[in-house]
């Protein structure tokens, strides 16, 4: 399970900090769930395809497929793999 926090990047452009739990890190795809308050946020801001900047330096988009008012299901792909230094 890739655990850890990060930024939802909405669609009105606004960011809001959560934590993320994927259970499914095959390849490029994410499966899981971002923990914050969702009452905060009015429904519509998660009805188009949303970035996740994680912790790591992964920017992973996102869809929603279910919520409540303290997570998000979602599943998504990787854009950009953390960088590696060296």
């Amino acid at each position: 399970m890739l655990t850890g926090n990060g930024y939802l990047n909405l669609r009105d452009g606004s960011r809001t900090e959560v934590a993320y739990q994927f259970a499914a890190d095959y390849d490029d795809h994410r499966a899981g769930y971002l923990l914050f308050d969702t009452a905060a946020f009015d429904d519509s801001s998660f009805c188009h395809r949303l970035t996740l900047d994680c912790d790591d330096g992964t920017c992973v988009v996102v869809v929603v497929m279910n919520h409540s008012d303290k997570h998000l299901a979602v599943t998504g792909r990787v854009l950009a793999p953390p960088v590696e230094v060296a």
